[in-house]
């Protein structure tokens, strides 16, 4: 589903206009960003997301078997809730 997609059903289903849902989808990954630098955030029926500390870790290199050191870095964490999970099952079977 593309993003114009997106728009015209959420603006189908919440009966605002078309501009008004552009402008909260477009706004949402912000605003999201912001509260996960603080804490989990719930996108209620659909997922929690959360970022997560990732520790510095010796790799191996497969192809020359050399060791070396991955870096600490943040890494982002999505967990989607049981109602999203059921509706994906039922769609599939």
């Amino acid at each position: 589903m593309k993003k114009s997609e997106l728009v015209d059903a959420l603006a189908g289903a919440s009966g605002q206009n078309k501009a008004t849902v552009e402008s909260v989808l477009d706004a949402l990954p912000g605003v999201m960003l912001s509260g996960m630098a603080r804490d989990a955030v719930t996108l209620p029926g659909v997922a929690k997301f959360a970022a997560r500390h990732r520790a510095a870790r010796t790799v191996r290199n497969p192809a020359t078997g050399a060791s070396m050191l991955s870096p600490a870095t943040t890494v982002s964490s999505i967990k989607p809730v049981k109602q999203f999970k059921d509706g994906v099952a039922r769609i599939i079977t």
